[in-house]
């Protein structure tokens, strides 16, 4: 049976950002002429690739990652991605990776559960679950360099407005974003229990904790050397008044 998988979207070439982390910057249509920029990510383990909140690539592109390694795993950090998770599962036949209940998009199932304190395919990596939201969501902990936090729609650092259209642009001013590392405002109100936003900050406050000097999000621009102080700044912020 043919599957019509959703088409590759517009995005750019692969980069490398550390010695063996990998970025795609690509894109997602949330409306007419409302393209915003979506990111995958790419570590290298060895020989081995695992794919991080995965994008599908073009062709091209995607003959330069299979010459960077052999892709053998794809992790789901958050509940609204996974468009292109069934794609990557069935070309690659890699080990597919996310959180029970992370069923907006059910295919692929998971053949490996994402638990916090559970195996992970980065040696030395961990997960950690925001425990206190209403949808699965976790971050990624890679130790190399520093410490690398990979997240999905929590955490965002906008440099630039990069492969976002005008529409989509104003959209996210629109929705309270600026350029700098901030927890995404939508996110924060869909995740946030009914009546005890609160209960975020103690994840929030679990994520401080992790020794991590760069970060990358699904969304935004990769925050180097810096990201652990931007992010206590940006959750300072956001439970201020709370």
């Amino acid at each position: 049976m043919q599957i019509d998988y959703p088409p590759p979207q517009p995005h750019g070439e692969i980069r490398r950002l550390l010695p063996d982390f990998f970025c795609v910057p690509g894109t997602t249509k949330l409306a007419p002429a409302t393209l915003i920029n979506r990111n995958m990510g790419i570590v290298r383990c060895g020989r081995e690739l695992i794919l991080v909140n995965p994008v599908r690539l073009r062709s091209p592109q995607e003959e330069k990652l299979a010459d960077l390694g052999q892709v053998r795993h794809a992790i789901r950090l958050g509940y609204y991605h996974g468009c292109d998770d069934l794609y990557y599962r069935d070309r690659f036949n890699l080990t597919f990776w996310c959180q029970a209940h992370s069923d907006r998009y059910p295919a692929p199932p998971a053949d490996r559960l994402l638990r916090e304190g559970g195996d992970c395919p980065v040696p030395g990596g961990r997960f950690v679950e925001f425990s206190h939201g209403r949808y699965p969501e976790a971050v990624l902990l890679v130790p190399d360099h520093g410490g690398l936090l990979l997240t999905c729609d929590a955490l965002q650092y906008w440099r630039n407005w990069y492969g976002c259209s005008w529409c989509g642009r104003n959209l996210l001013r629109l929705s309270g974003f600026r350029r700098r590392m901030q927890i995404a405002p939508g996110w924060c109100m869909r995740m946030a229990p009914v009546g005890c936003p609160q209960r975020l900050y103690q994840d929030f406050e679990r994520l401080l904790a992790l020794p991590f000097c760069h970060l990358m999000a699904a969304h935004g621009s990769f925050c180097a050397d810096r990201a652990h102080e931007e992010v206590a700044r940006a959750v300072a912020a956001a439970f201020r008044a709370h």
